[in-house]
């Protein structure tokens, strides 16, 4: 294995500091217990070892890395509170791919799949059969109508997929120029296929690519490369028999859940993702030629280590005023699906939950001037307090208010309940391989799981059930930006048509307007949202100030609201 022999040296310095520690020769300005800073540190090298192949979800170094958990949690005392045991299972689209029986054949030729042609991640899986009819880009616009004196109902489409070279790329009218909106204009006026090709040498070809997050259009779409798309360049009818097969490469990833039942009227949910990135994908910033294992020690095997010391601190602590469901999440890399799941189908109560404490990226607490940050303490009045009261020892706390943030809490603050995120800093090794136990800060990591000790002291001795406040989002710094932003989280998981809204922030174009968790977009604008991809695309139309539409589906209804970004 590649760090066995950094790994092995990385445990000797544990052990030697351990002793230090214990014979009272250590310069650190805490005194740790020797077991506590084995187990942390052991936890940590275990998830991060080479042997888990970065925990990718749906893979077998998942599976290895969750029973290590299940592991831990067991001999910590921890009751199982999953489906199965200690885990809670759920499917996921790992990838897309060209199926094996996709066929295309024009007049007589068969042509070969990705040599000759390819379907587009737009197409839907159908068989086709028809003579082709030529209407250059297919753009259906004001002002320009491509399809003008063209009767193409029954008929196979053939368009150049390059931007008209009379439409600005950066003017309102190139949303018409979209592939996708080109191929639904084809459908809306009863094309039975279409068919891309590309005479314009100085233009790239569309992606050959499948996004998990574009939803497929009514008509089978498939590119045809230079060669191959000869014949159809000449403007003549041909005979086109096809088939498109795309399919899903559905996977399962592992929540791992246990519960310390203390017979309390509220619960305490802590989490941890424990997945990574594997051997990289499109999440890596990475840009080596090796393939190269993301050993993620500190995203976030650090967060999950500290959700194991945890359970045994509070197993054996007198903190009973709450139970405390104990999660480590999959899939957080891939978007927050784990975390969305289990808010879906909790084992306890909704009502019941008290807060959400989340741990991402707690593994790099700078040793020269530490600084803890701390998200989501505008989720509760009850935080500030918390916050306040608590003087940890040589590491200072940075707060910011918002609940929302690119890690699991979100899941949470979407559901009302007060969370807060503990981050020690991003670093260069964030997403790549470089991210290895042996830059982990052991210490500093028991400093902050010191001081989310007492921020869970400070929720039991809270009376009752903490309340809830919505954050203002506006100023947000984990929240991707665009140039101009609608203020919704979308779900991720929802696989129909047009961008379903998981939550709304605050404050933002969305809450103004009216929308709601739940609300389906679908346009924009004269924008059309089909999917993730789309609601992207439609958000780098507009500018700040801009004025618009936005068009959604409510219980069935389609509904309008007007917007200002």
């Amino acid at each position: 294995m590649k760090h066995s022999k950094r790994l092995l040296g990385l445990l000797l310095s544990v052990l030697s500091l351990s002793n230090s520690i214990a014979s009272g020769t250590d310069t650190l300005t805490r005194n740790y217990p020797v077991p506590q800073l084995k187990r942390i540190s052991s936890d940590i090298i275990r998830l991060s070892a080479d042997e888990m192949e970065g925990r990718e979800p749906g893979t077998p170094g998942e599976k290895l890395a969750s029973e290590y958990i299940i592991q831990e949690l067991y001999a910590a005392g921890v009751a199982p509170a999953g489906k199965d045991g200690f885990i809670q299972p759920f499917t996921f689209n790992a990838g897309s791919y060209a199926g094996a029986n996709n066929r295309l054949v024009i007049g007589k030729t068969v042509l070969e799949l990705k040599k000759d042609y390819y379907p587009l991640a737009y197409s839907a899986n159908n068989g086709f059969k028809g003579k082709t009819i030529h209407i250059k880009n297919g753009v259906a616009a004001p002002g320009r109508d491509d399809y003008r004196e063209m009767n193409v109902k029954g008929k196979v489409v053939v368009m150049e997929s390059a931007n008209p070279a009379d439409i600005d790329p950066h003017s309102k009218m190139s949303a018409y120029a979209d592939l996708r909106t080109r191929i639904d204009s084809a459908a809306a006026r009863g094309a039975i296929a279409v068919i891309f090709i590309n005479s314009d040498t100085t233009s790239d070809n569309p992606s050959g690519k499948y996004s998990n997050r574009i939803t497929p259009t009514a008509l089978p779409v498939v590119f045809v490369n230079r060669d191959a798309a000869s014949v159809l360049k000449a403007n003549k009818p041909v005979d086109v028999e096809g088939k498109t097969e795309i399919l899903k490469n559905e996977k399962t990833a592992l929540n791992v859940i246990g519960l310390i039942d203390n017979q309390a009227p509220t619960t305490i949910v802590i989490g941890a993702h424990y997945d990574h990135l594997g051997y990289g994908g499109e999440s890596s910033l990475y840009r080596g030629s090796e393939k190269a294992i993301h050993n993620g020690a500190d995203d976030n095997a650090s967060g999950t280590a500290g959700l194991l010391e945890l359970a045994r601190l509070l197993k054996n602590s007198n903190l009973k005023s709450n139970n405390y469901l104990l999660v480590a999440f999959s899939a957080e890399e891939i978007g927050l699906l784990g975390s969305a799941h289990l808010v879906k189908h909790l084992p306890v109560p909704v009502e019941n939950i008290n807060c959400m404490l989340n741990m991402d990226m707690i593994g790099r607490l700078k040793k020269e001037d530490p600084v803890l940050l701390v998200h989501g303490v505008g989720t509760s009045p009850v935080w500030k307090t918390a916050i306040e009261g608590i003087k940890p020892d040589g590491m200072r706390v940075k707060t910011s208010e918002s609940g929302m943030g690119p890690s699991d809490h979100a899941s949470f603050y979407l559901r009302d309940i007060p969370v807060l995120h503990f981050f020690s800093g991003t670093h260069d090794d964030y997403h790549k391989p470089s991210d290895d136990a042996d830059k982990i800060n052991f210490e500093g990591q028991l400093d902050i799981i010191n001081y989310i000790m007492e921020v869970i002291a400070v929720v039991n001795n809270n009376d009752g059930k903490m309340p809830f406040t919505k954050t203002n989002d506006n100023n947000n710094e984990d929240t991707p930006r665009f140039k101009v932003t609608l203020g919704v989280v979308p779900d991720y998981g929802f696989d129909g048509k047009g961008m379903r809204i998981d939550g709304v922030s605050e404050g933002k174009p969305a809450k103004k307007a009216g929308l709601m968790a739940g609300d389906v977009v679908v346009k924009i604008g004269e924008h059309d949202v089909t999917d993730m991809m789309g609601y992207m695309k439609a958000l780098g139309r507009f500018s700040k100030g801009d004025k618009t539409t936005v068009t959604f589906m409510r219980n069935g209804e389609s509904k309008t609201a007007e917007v200002e970004f």
